[in-house]
């Protein structure tokens, strides 16, 4: 029975000194906020491209297999990073693409150009005229 009485009033000691109207900091006394903030800077290098060269006649024994495969007026283009390629016997040859010749979306790296008023997209010297949100060799 005393340790039950002991109890109670120890509870009830700490409830009434945890008035939550005087929650907050007493007069004079402060709390000191430390923060630390740590910017991580993580410096990649840039992925590195092989520096082939990709001039109309160069001849590849083998393209990247995430090319695209375009048939237009009979002929087959396999294009890589706007670069047109032609099956041959020998192998793969950069080619020119002929007018015509549609995609959904254009290369990394076109530029926009204004030719007699008209927007036109050009990458490798491929100029490109969207309609109806598709890219038309021109």
């Amino acid at each position: 029975m005393k340790l039950l009485t002991l109890l109670s009033v120890a509870t009830f000691t700490l409830l009434i000194g945890t008035n939550t109207a005087n929650a907050g900091p007493h007069p004079g006394h402060q709390h000191k906020r430390v923060v630390v903030e740590r910017n991580v800077v993580v410096h990649r290098p840039a992925p590195v491209r092989t520096a082939i060269s990709r001039v109309v006649g160069s001849v590849f024994h083998s393209i990247p297999a995430n090319h695209l495969r375009v048939v237009h007026a009979g002929k087959v283009y396999f294009i890589h990073d706007g670069v047109y390629y032609a099956k041959r016997a020998n192998g793969y040859v950069v080619v020119n693409p002929t007018a015509g010749v549609r995609l959904t979306t254009l290369p990394r790296g076109y530029s926009t150009v204004r030719i007699n008023g008209e927007t036109l997209y050009r990458y490798r010297d491929i100029n490109y005229r969207r309609i109806n949100g598709v890219y038309i060799v021109v």
